[in-house]
């Protein structure tokens, strides 16, 4: 199967927003249907439901991308209560064909179309070194996530994964003061419990500790208000999330030598891209001898264009084994 039936319902579900599209034909772009809070319907069902409605057109198949590992033709949120079997959703909306994604492999998905005016460069600037490597996109949100696309023109693999609950320890001297007034998420500091929003609030509390001041309660999108508005601690913590955020984005290039770019997504990082230190950010990027001058090549740019998930999800409708996602099909 070339192409899934059209139309075709495209959903970005995550832990608190979920973004619900509609592709009217092949190599149509995604009509916006409806945005919605997760916690605003009981079920994935519900809230698709809804946007057909909305919609005033019966989709044939459905691509969903969600906020959680997917195992089989089934998937669950990791931050919100949302679950997610694929033949069964299939059956309840009257659908044909249906594909379930991870929502960074949906992602991994449009970075081939990607251009220049969905880019913002972080530091340098480079230009792309090997537009058939592979490449990187990563990201900070309710949670934090990651996935690579690899592979030459005509068919690529999606490399997903959990990099978000790997650990994540200090390197420099303010982080290695930082590090034990930390607030630990089952017993542990990972990737995922600094790097997403409710983590900029824990580096925010403890900058606080280490200044000797109350911790603030305060969630990133005011912590974001304080930097802006010109805050010390607020911007301290900001720019902190991005070095942090630098230096994991390097790693992970490192692990799946992504030469063809690494890629910063998700809506955290196109708000605050004003308050980072972009240096001090592809320092922290680049700096990993013995691998300098690998790094040194590597692309590091953040996604400012609009909806790229959704435009990843059309790109698989149009053909999921360019992907190799032929095989997930549910029917």
């Amino acid at each position: 199967m070339p192409c899934l039936p059209h139309p075709l319902l495209a959903a970005d579900i995550g832990g608190t927003h979920c973004r619900i599209a509609m592709v009217d034909a092949p190599g149509a772009a995604p009509r916006m249907v409806m945005r919605l809070a997760t916690r605003d319907e009981p079920t994935c069902e519900a809230a698709l439901a809804r946007a057909i409605d909305m919609a005033g057109t019966q989709p044939r198949s459905v691509i969903l991308a969600v906020a959680g590992p997917v195992i089989g033709l089934g998937a669950a949120l990791t931050n919100a209560g949302w679950a997610f079997d694929g033949p069964s959703l299939m059956a309840a909306l009257g659908l044909e064909q249906g594909l379930l994604l991870n929502d960074f492999e949906a992602l991994a998905c449009c970075l081939p179309a990607l251009g220049a005016a969905d880019l913002a460069a972080i530091g340098d600037g480079v230009a792309m070194a090997d537009a058939e490597g592979a490449r990187l996109v990563l990201g900070p949100g309710t949670g934090f996530g990651a996935a690579a696309l690899v592979g030459r023109t005509g068919r690529r693999t999606i490399v997903p994964t959990e990099a978000g609950h790997m650990e994540l320890g200090p390197v420099l001297p303010d982080e290695l003061a930082l590090w034990p007034l930390l607030e630990r998420v089952h017993g542990r500091i990972t990737v995922e419990s600094v790097l997403s929003g409710a983590g900029l609030a824990r580096l925010d509390r403890g900058l606080h500790r280490l200044a000797g001041a109350e911790p603030v309660s305060r969630d990133a999108a005011q912590i974001a208000a304080a930097a802006f508005a010109g805050e010390a601690l607020a911007l301290d913590a900001v720019r902190l999330f991005g070095r942090l955020l630098g230096r994991v984005a390097g790693d992970l290039a490192l692990a799946l030598k992504a030469t063809a770019g690494v890629f910063i997504a998700g809506g955290m990082a196109p708000k605050l891209l004003p308050l980072f230190d972009a240096g001090a950010v592809r320092a922290a990027f680049a700096t990993k001898p013995p691998m300098q001058a690998l790094m040194a090549s590597a692309p590091l740019s953040v996604i400012t264009g609009p909806d790229p998930a959704e435009r990843g999800l059309a790109l698989v409708g149009l053909d999921p084994a360019a992907f190799g996602l032929d095989t997930r099909l549910w029917a």
